[in-house]
């Protein structure tokens, strides 16, 4: 598993592979065109990470008094808008959602095992525990808009990445140190 993770990795770095250009006289919206590799894999990453977390964020409607769920809402909001954005982006460049990233237990990712936890827990334990959860899922979409932003050719597909890299930092630096 560990390989595969590394793999996914090094095509978001790195830009392995290349878009195929569209067929002489054929019609391409600027979004085909512009997606490279690179901003095509960090856009099937952006999808099931937001989907993860947007599960995970929703166990505070259930948990009246928790200390997360004003945050919760918030970060809901933007998770939802770039999950949007995302899906827009692949519906413009003609591609289906792979769902290549569903069910891994990868950085990231908040597994079925981890929400069960989570959901689990009351209290204090529960803050913690999703605090803890959405810390690393933060820090990773963090990394893997980076990437984007270092490595990406899309505007738009850039432009994702930093409003996901800002969206991130500014709840790294909500919770404060760990």
């Amino acid at each position: 598993m560990r390989a595969l993770v590394v793999a996914a990795a090094l095509v978001v770095v790195t830009g392995c592979g290349t878009s195929r250009p569209a067929p002489p006289g054929a019609p391409a919206s600027p979004a085909a065109a512009d997606l490279g590799a690179t901003d095509l894999a960090f856009v099937d990453l952006v999808i099931p990470q937001n989907e993860s977390a947007l599960a995970a964020l929703a166990l505070t409607a259930t948990r009246p008094g928790s200390a997360l769920r004003p945050v919760a809402d918030r970060l809901g909001e933007d998770y939802r808008a770039e999950l949007a954005l995302a899906r827009e982006l692949l519906a413009r460049a003609g591609r289906p959602e792979s769902g290549q990233h569903e069910g891994h237990d990868m950085p990231g990712m908040i597994t079925a095992a981890e929400l069960a936890a989570v959901g689990a827990a009351d209290g204090e334990a529960f803050d913690e525990h999703l605090e803890a959860l959405l810390r690393t899922q933060s820090e990773e979409a963090c990394t893997v808009a980076r990437a984007e932003l270092s490595s990406g050719t899309s505007a738009t597909a850039r432009e994702l990445g930093a409003r996901i890299e800002r969206s991130r930092a500014e709840f790294l630096a909500l919770l404060g140190a760990p």
